[in-house]
């Protein structure tokens, strides 16, 4: 029998063989977590080589403010955590960590921005108890980050996460059952086969990716004390700048800067040595042609080693087109300003010619009330003063005067007729009318204030003047319009307005004239226009002659102007002859 306590030799025996089977199996494991590791650091140098394609690194990314909010993330780092990315954006990431692991993540966020170093941690997402990593089971995370400042100052740390699951999942399960460790080193070859196939299959697209994008200048450089050497060159930055890759490999970053904005790129090293990226900022670049264009830039330093980044990768974009689509905006829409106050300054001076003409036509309205109730005292004077001529017996000279009193009252009633006449609605009704007496009424109306403007007037009328078929108020009008004009032209003194009536190319033609100022080569094409007028703003409305144009041109006919500066002017109406025309004539003017 062998001694309590001593050991079998045959249970030694199967000890030793176990222990150089764990011996061999170990060393199996060392070597492949070596090939794994060396596969890893090939892959995180090509992952920052394209730190611009940050989305789609199979790496976790996420970037938090000191509150934990989350200001950036790739959809891997989404993807880890269980979320949507867009639901992950500007929430805070401890509401996505398991219960249990919430206090290790404030303690990871407070070293993180207390110290420039790396910091490290592991946590879980929320799912049922262990770390099977299934379909609603919870995650081990392993986190890496450092903190940096951005432009303006403000604290903020990067942070790469990777999935641990499986890993810690095999140390549980080497732990207690190392006798399938054969088993699991064939399923970690597997596994390591097929991660170095993804590895590279992701580090291909990424490449490709990065060829693509030759709309875009991608420049990767090491950055110095005060100076950036070039690493990469992409296809876009040659398009772009004009120089080679092979040219610029290894040169300073400044052979892309005019050389007057060179001196800038010292200090922009230093802030991003220390970590201050620069998002999307205009400044000039220069060609290898040495022609100068605007661009857009964003800046983003990397690789960060004893407390400084040693890398930067900047994207640049020429907006030469679009600084000018902007500037043909910008002088678009200044036009569209200009046209807008000048339409405005148009539609007040509108306002104010449409407001005086309701002005007009209520003092038209309003004296032809009042001549409708002068016509009744009028008419009893008239009969006193005839009644009164044929009972009274009266000296010579005083029957004299009472012929004179009649003569002016009937006078005076055919003024208040006329103007009754001339204020009544159109009826639109055309009549065969004369010509003359249209006018010798029109020239009554004006009687007064041609006197008082000592104003002559020469009548040089046909003889025998065909009718003309028309609405006799309408024409009134044009007439009238044509008198008041040609007497606000007179001179002060010796004015002198000339009437002329003819037929002229089987039209009527009827001519007023004046010795006033003319009318200037500019305003012709102007005169028959709405609201335009030389006149004061108390005189004219600028509508007398555009509505004269419609006028005859309603009726078939034609209106013409002839004048020069400091010559008077001439217009002219040609009208149709009524001739043939079935209608009694008008018989009262």
């Amino acid at each position: 029998m062998p001694e309590s306590g001593a050991v079998h030799p045959q249970n030694q025996e199967k000890t030793n063989r176990l222990q150089d089977q764990l011996q061999v199996h170990r060393l199996e494991l060392e070597r492949q977590n070596e090939e794994l590791r060396l596969a890893r650091a090939e892959v995180e140098a090509g992952l920052q080589k394209y730190y611009e394609l940050y989305d789609f690194a199979p790496i976790g990314y996420c970037t938090v403010d000191q509150d934990g909010t989350v200001r950036e993330t790739n959809l891997a780092g989404a993807l880890l955590l269980g979320v949507d990315r867009s639901r992950l954006l500007h929430s805070p990431l401890g509401d996505f960590v398991a219960e249990g692991s919430r206090h290790g993540w404030r303690l990871f966020l407070e070293r993180l921005f207390a110290s420039l170093d790396k910091a490290t941690s592991e946590i879980r997402t929320p799912g049922d108890e262990g770390c099977d990593g299934g379909e609603g089971g919870e995650r081990c995370l392993y986190l890496e980050g450092a903190s940096f400042e951005d432009p303006t100052g403000e604290p903020l740390c990067r942070i790469a996460m990777m999935d641990v699951t499986e890993s810690r999942q095999t140390s549980v399960e080497l732990e207690h059952y190392r006798y399938h460790l054969e088993e699991l080193v064939q399923q970690r070859t597997g596994q390591l086969e097929e991660a170095n196939v993804q590895l590279r299959e992701q580090a291909e697209n990424l490449a490709s990716i990065y060829q693509a994008l030759d709309s875009i200048g991608l420049i990767v450089c090491s950055l110095e004390e005060d100076d950036a050497r070039i690493d990469i060159f992409s296809a876009g930055a040659e398009k772009l700048f004009g120089w080679r890759q092979d040219e610029v490999i290894g040169k300073s970053v400044t052979l892309i800067y005019p050389p007057a904005s060179r001196a800038v790129v010292a200090e922009q090293i230093k802030r991003l040595r220390v970590g201050q990226a620069m998002q999307s900022f205009d400044l000039t670049l220069a060609r290898r042609s040495g022609e100068r264009f605007p661009a857009v830039a964003s800046v983003h330093p990397f690789a960060r080693q004893e407390g400084c980044f040693t890398k930067v990768v900047g994207g640049f974009r020429d907006i030469s087109e679009l600084m000018q689509v902007q500037d043909q905006l910008q002088a678009m829409n200044d036009e569209l300003e200009r046209r807008v106050e000048q339409r405005t300054r148009e539609l007040q001076e509108t306002q104010k010619q449409v407001l005086h003409a309701e002005k007009l036509s209520a003092v038209g309205k309003l004296s032809a009330s009042i001549a409708h109730e002068f016509n009744n005292p009028l008419q009893g004077i008239l009969s006193i003063l005839k009644g009164l001529k044929k009972r009274a017996i009266l000296e010579e000279e005083d029957r004299l005067l009472l012929d004179a009193a009649i003569n002016e009252s009937d006078r005076i009633k055919e003024l208040i007729r006329h103007l009754q006449d001339f204020n009544r609605p159109s009826s639109d009704c055309r009549a065969l009318m004369d010509v003359h007496h249209s006018l010798n009424a029109m020239l009554l109306l004006h009687k007064s204030d041609f006197k008082g403007k000592r104003i002559q007037v020469e009548l040089n009328y046909a003889d025998q003047l065909p009718h003309i078929l028309a609405v006799p108020d309408q024409i009134k009008q044009v007439f009238l319009n044509l008198l008041a004009n040609a007497a606000d032209a007179c001179p002060p003194v010796g004015g002198v307005i000339a009437v002329a009536t003819g037929e002229v190319g089987g039209r009527v033609a009827v001519s007023v004239s004046d010795n006033g100022v003319g009318i200037t080569p500019e305003n012709m094409e102007l005169i028959f226009q709405p609201f335009f007028t030389t006149k004061p703003e108390v005189k004219g409305t600028g509508l007398g002659l555009s509505v004269c144009y419609g006028i005859v041109k309603n009726h078939q006919g034609e209106i013409r102007v002839a004048s020069r500066p400091g010559e008077g002017a001439t217009f002219t109406v040609l009208l149709p002859i009524g001739a043939g025309y079935v209608a009694r004539p008008e018989t009262q003017a």
